[in-house]
């Protein structure tokens, strides 16, 4: 008998701080999400392109090699238009952050709490 499909929400991670990734895909999986992570801009690009069933994004701004989350969240935009977006950074403000339409900045320290409901609510 085959097995059911999974039908949690996905959500693709994009942060190059392991701890900081680990505890954000704990908390999304202990929320019901099914959880991916990648640690640059490239190994994000790959999950979406070989995963139809990504429905958010959650990406650091600043990433290993110069690498830079508002590039990838520009690139999801314009190739998976249905995909959330939501930007974060530690370091940089609110104004400067480069934004796709539908797009949300959230800085860090952040509340996961607020995060997911962003994404609920987002349209």
């Amino acid at each position: 008998m085959p097995e059911d499909p999974d039908t949690r929400p996905t959500i693709l991670i994009v942060e190059d701080i392991v701890f900081i990734r680990m505890m954000t895909e704990d908390y999304f999986a202990n929320a019901g999400f099914r959880t991916l992570s990648a640690r640059t801009t490239a190994e994000a690009i790959v999950l979406l392109e070989t995963d139809p069933t990504i429905r958010y994004l959650f990406a650091d701004i600043h990433l290993p090699g110069g690498e830079d989350g508002q590039k990838l969240a520009a690139t999801a935009r314009k190739r998976w238009p249905p995909v959330k977006i939501i930007l974060t950074s530690a370091d940089m403000p609110a104004g400067q952050v480069r934004l796709p339409v539908r797009g949300l900045f959230v800085p860090k320290p952040y509340s996961l709490d607020r995060v997911r409901q962003a994404f609920e609510t987002m349209p």
